[in-house]
């Protein structure tokens, strides 16, 4: 068995469960309306073993308001990706959304003969912590719960995705309170201090205080 037999069969999966493969076999999305989709992505990893994979499922909920704004005031949603501008607002290993809130990934051994065999526990992650999750996800508030995680989630993301999705769900008092936190790391000169200075300035012109 090849690896790419193995995400050749993931893809296969994925669209069955009604995703769209995007860039590769690792990365699908799911249209859950209203501007919001699901992501979901593999990570591997051989660790030394020939034939041996170890594949880990994140999952996540991309929310255009959110993404586009990002775009459109700092140049890219994630600084030095050279353009690849299609991230979730917020995503996480999948271990992380289980109540052991740990790192999960699966050892995949290609001396087995059945593919289908060998990714049923991703395609498990997907189905039974994945889906649920995005689902319950696909709204600004949900959104907020899930980047106020502390767990598995990317920090300096959801510096600026925090403050945006209180303030799409009309919350603009603890929007500025989390712009704080931004206009903090400019006064201490983090090296991204030109980035958040552009993020603040279309914040605060789109989403004056009163």
């Amino acid at each position: 068995m090849k690896k790419s037999e193995v995400f050749a069969s993931v893809a296969r999966e994925m669209k069955s469960l009604g995703f769209k493969r995007r860039r590769s076999n690792y990365e699908y999305v799911l249209d859950l309306g209203d501007g919001f989709e699901g992501w979901c992505s593999f990570a591997e990893a051989t660790k030394g073993e020939q034939s041996t994979l170890w594949v880990a499922t994140f999952a996540g909920v991309r929310c255009a308001e959110v993404e586009d704004r990002i775009l459109e005031w700092c140049g890219d949603v994630v600084p030095g990706w050279d353009g690849r501008s299609y991230v979730a607002t917020v995503s996480m290993n999948v271990g992380y959304l289980t109540p052991q809130a740990k790192w999960l990934e699966h050892r995949i051994s290609l001396t087995e003969e059945s593919v289908a065999d060998v990714i049923a526990p991703n395609i498990s992650d997907v189905t039974d912590i994945g889906l649920p999750f995005m689902q319950e996800h696909a709204s600004c508030a949900s959104l907020v719960t899930a980047l106020e995680l502390d767990k598995g989630q990317l920090s300096d993301r959801s510096l600026e995705r925090l403050p945006l999705a209180l303030v799409l769900q009309g919350d603009v008092e603890s929007a500025y309170r989390e712009l704080a936190r931004m206009k903090l790391k400019v006064d201490e000169a983090s090296f991204l201090a030109p980035r958040y200075l552009r993020f603040i300035a279309g914040f605060e012109k789109e989403f004056p205080q009163e």
